[in-house]
Protein backbone atom coordinates (compact mmCIF):
# COMPACT_ATOMS: atom_id res chain seq x y z
CA UNK A 1 0.00 0.00 0.00
CA UNK A 2 2.95 2.34 0.19
CA UNK A 3 3.58 2.47 -3.46
CA UNK A 4 3.95 5.25 -5.85
CA UNK A 5 3.57 5.80 -10.00
CA UNK A 6 5.48 8.45 -11.97
CA UNK A 7 2.50 8.06 -15.05
CA UNK A 8 -0.36 6.05 -15.00
CA UNK A 9 -0.08 3.21 -17.19
CA UNK A 10 -2.41 2.77 -20.56
CA UNK A 11 -5.56 5.32 -20.84
CA UNK A 12 -8.14 2.52 -19.80
CA UNK A 13 -7.18 3.70 -16.16
CA UNK A 14 -9.99 4.88 -14.42
CA UNK A 15 -8.86 5.04 -10.50
CA UNK A 16 -6.64 2.97 -8.04
CA UNK A 17 -7.70 0.50 -5.14
CA UNK A 18 -6.11 -0.85 -2.14
CA UNK A 19 -5.94 -4.86 -2.21
CA UNK A 20 -5.44 -6.62 1.27
CA UNK A 21 -4.55 -10.61 1.79
CA UNK A 22 -5.72 -11.80 5.09
CA UNK A 23 -4.77 -15.44 5.98
CA UNK A 24 -7.06 -17.24 7.55
CA UNK A 25 -8.86 -20.44 8.16
CA UNK A 26 -12.34 -19.27 7.16
CA UNK A 27 -13.88 -15.66 5.85
CA UNK A 28 -15.18 -15.41 9.33
CA UNK A 29 -12.23 -15.40 10.95
CA UNK A 30 -10.31 -13.44 8.38
CA UNK A 31 -10.28 -10.17 10.68
CA UNK A 32 -7.56 -7.31 10.09
CA UNK A 33 -4.99 -9.35 12.86
CA UNK A 34 -4.85 -11.66 9.74
CA UNK A 35 -3.69 -9.21 7.29
CA UNK A 36 -0.58 -10.25 5.21
CA UNK A 37 -0.26 -8.15 2.76
CA UNK A 38 -1.21 -4.78 0.87
CA UNK A 39 -0.86 -3.02 -2.74
CA UNK A 40 -2.15 -0.55 -4.73
CA UNK A 41 -3.68 -1.46 -8.14
CA UNK A 42 -4.91 0.31 -11.04
CA UNK A 43 -8.69 -0.35 -12.24
CA UNK A 44 -9.56 -0.37 -15.77
CA UNK A 45 -12.37 1.03 -17.56
CA UNK A 46 -14.06 -2.87 -18.18
CA UNK A 47 -13.21 -3.74 -14.52
CA UNK A 48 -10.04 -5.16 -15.08
CA UNK A 49 -7.33 -4.97 -11.85
CA UNK A 50 -3.91 -4.14 -12.73
CA UNK A 51 -0.64 -3.52 -10.90
CA UNK A 52 0.81 -0.44 -10.87
CA UNK A 53 3.39 -0.78 -13.60
CA UNK A 54 0.51 -1.70 -15.86
CA UNK A 55 0.62 -6.08 -15.25
CA UNK A 56 -2.86 -7.70 -15.27
CA UNK A 57 -0.69 -10.26 -12.21
CA UNK A 58 -0.41 -8.29 -9.01
CA UNK A 59 3.04 -9.84 -7.26
CA UNK A 60 3.09 -10.15 -3.70
CA UNK A 61 5.75 -12.18 -2.17
CA UNK A 62 3.92 -13.67 0.97
CA UNK A 63 3.63 -17.35 2.47
CA UNK A 64 0.13 -18.67 2.67
CA UNK A 65 -0.29 -21.14 5.74
CA UNK A 66 -4.48 -21.31 5.69
CA UNK A 67 -6.79 -20.17 3.14
CA UNK A 68 -6.20 -16.74 1.51
CA UNK A 69 -9.15 -13.88 1.45
CA UNK A 70 -8.79 -10.42 -0.59
CA UNK A 71 -10.38 -6.96 0.45
CA UNK A 72 -10.88 -4.14 -2.28
CA UNK A 73 -10.79 -0.81 -0.85
CA UNK A 74 -11.91 2.30 -2.78
CA UNK A 75 -11.97 5.51 -1.80
CA UNK A 76 -15.89 6.07 -1.84
CA UNK A 77 -17.32 2.36 -2.65
CA UNK A 78 -18.21 0.41 0.43
CA UNK A 79 -15.27 -2.02 1.20
CA UNK A 80 -15.53 -6.10 -0.02
CA UNK A 81 -14.01 -8.91 1.10
CA UNK A 82 -13.72 -12.17 -0.65
CA UNK A 83 -16.58 -15.07 0.73
CA UNK A 84 -14.44 -18.05 -0.18
CA UNK A 85 -10.94 -18.51 -0.32
CA UNK A 86 -9.21 -17.53 -3.18
CA UNK A 87 -8.43 -20.63 -6.05
CA UNK A 88 -4.90 -21.42 -6.63
CA UNK A 89 -3.64 -22.81 -10.10
CA UNK A 90 0.17 -22.90 -10.91
CA UNK A 91 0.96 -20.35 -8.12
CA UNK A 92 -1.52 -17.84 -8.89
CA UNK A 93 -4.64 -17.08 -6.79
CA UNK A 94 -7.42 -15.54 -8.28
CA UNK A 95 -11.10 -14.09 -7.28
CA UNK A 96 -13.98 -12.91 -9.50
CA UNK A 97 -16.35 -11.18 -7.64
CA UNK A 98 -18.77 -10.05 -10.41
CA UNK A 99 -20.79 -13.31 -10.66
CA UNK A 100 -23.21 -13.17 -7.79
CA UNK A 101 -23.33 -11.41 -4.47
CA UNK A 102 -22.25 -14.60 -2.51
CA UNK A 103 -19.02 -14.06 -3.84
CA UNK A 104 -18.49 -11.23 -1.19
CA UNK A 105 -18.66 -11.89 2.67
CA UNK A 106 -21.68 -10.82 3.96
CA UNK A 107 -23.66 -10.69 0.61
CA UNK A 108 -25.74 -8.03 -0.75
CA UNK A 109 -25.73 -5.86 2.74
CA UNK A 110 -22.32 -4.49 1.04
CA UNK A 111 -22.79 -5.51 -2.38
CA UNK A 112 -25.42 -4.90 -5.24
CA UNK A 113 -26.02 -6.45 -8.58
CA UNK A 114 -25.18 -3.43 -11.22
CA UNK A 115 -27.01 -4.61 -14.29
CA UNK A 116 -28.31 -8.21 -14.33
CA UNK A 117 -26.01 -11.11 -13.86
CA UNK A 118 -23.24 -8.23 -12.92
CA UNK A 119 -22.19 -7.80 -9.14
CA UNK A 120 -19.90 -4.90 -8.25
CA UNK A 121 -19.12 -2.44 -5.61
CA UNK A 122 -21.49 0.12 -3.71
CA UNK A 123 -20.71 3.60 -4.20
CA UNK A 124 -21.34 6.39 -2.24
CA UNK A 125 -19.61 6.13 0.99
CA UNK A 126 -17.16 9.00 0.27
CA UNK A 127 -15.98 9.51 3.72
CA UNK A 128 -15.03 5.51 3.65
CA UNK A 129 -16.86 4.86 6.63
CA UNK A 130 -18.20 1.94 5.79
CA UNK A 131 -22.09 3.07 5.01
CA UNK A 132 -23.92 5.15 2.63
CA UNK A 133 -25.74 7.54 4.33
CA UNK A 134 -26.13 11.73 4.98
CA UNK A 135 -22.93 12.07 5.94
CA UNK A 136 -21.18 11.38 2.41
CA UNK A 137 -23.67 13.99 1.52
CA UNK A 138 -23.39 16.72 3.59
CA UNK A 139 -19.58 16.38 4.40
CA UNK A 140 -18.59 15.66 0.88
CA UNK A 141 -21.31 16.13 -1.80
CA UNK A 142 -22.53 19.60 -0.56
CA UNK A 143 -18.67 21.04 -0.32
CA UNK A 144 -18.05 19.57 -3.70
CA UNK A 145 -21.13 19.70 -5.82
CA UNK A 146 -20.20 21.96 -9.05
CA UNK A 147 -16.46 20.94 -8.98
CA UNK A 148 -14.15 19.11 -11.66
CA UNK A 149 -11.34 16.89 -10.68
CA UNK A 150 -11.00 13.68 -8.78
CA UNK A 151 -13.21 14.40 -5.66
CA UNK A 152 -14.57 11.48 -3.16
CA UNK A 153 -17.97 12.95 -3.93
CA UNK A 154 -17.65 12.16 -7.80
CA UNK A 155 -19.62 8.46 -7.22
CA UNK A 156 -20.01 7.63 -11.40
CA UNK A 157 -15.99 8.69 -11.72
CA UNK A 158 -16.76 10.96 -14.78
CA UNK A 159 -14.38 13.65 -12.89
CA UNK A 160 -16.88 16.24 -12.38
CA UNK A 161 -19.29 16.28 -8.93
CA UNK A 162 -22.86 17.12 -9.66
CA UNK A 163 -26.75 16.26 -9.40
CA UNK A 164 -25.95 12.96 -10.98
CA UNK A 165 -23.61 11.72 -8.14
CA UNK A 166 -26.50 12.37 -5.92
CA UNK A 167 -29.21 11.46 -7.14
CA UNK A 168 -28.57 8.22 -9.32
CA UNK A 169 -25.65 7.29 -7.02
CA UNK A 170 -25.55 8.30 -3.37
CA UNK A 171 -29.62 8.64 -2.84
CA UNK A 172 -30.22 4.58 -4.44
CA UNK A 173 -27.56 3.53 -1.84
CA UNK A 174 -28.29 5.56 0.86
CA UNK A 175 -32.08 4.26 1.66
CA UNK A 176 -33.15 7.48 1.41
CA UNK A 177 -33.94 7.46 -2.07
CA UNK A 178 -37.54 6.04 -4.14
CA UNK A 179 -35.71 3.49 -5.55
CA UNK A 180 -33.98 1.95 -2.63
CA UNK A 181 -34.62 -0.81 -0.77
CA UNK A 182 -31.89 -1.09 1.91
CA UNK A 183 -28.98 1.00 3.49
CA UNK A 184 -25.84 -0.91 2.33
CA UNK A 185 -23.11 -1.38 5.17
CA UNK A 186 -19.76 -2.68 4.95
CA UNK A 187 -19.18 -6.57 6.11
CA UNK A 188 -15.21 -6.33 6.36
CA UNK A 189 -14.29 -8.20 9.50
CA UNK A 190 -12.26 -5.80 11.98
Amino acid sequence: GGESVVAVPGINVTDWILIELRDAADASSATSSTTIAKQAAFVTSNGVVIGIGGSEDLQFKVAVNQQLFVIIYHRDHISVMSANALVESDGVYSYDFSTSADQVYGGDAGYKELTTGIYGMVTGDANNDGVVDDLDKNDYWKISAGEYGYYQADFNMNTQVDNVDKNDFWQVNSGTGVKSVKIYKCQVPE
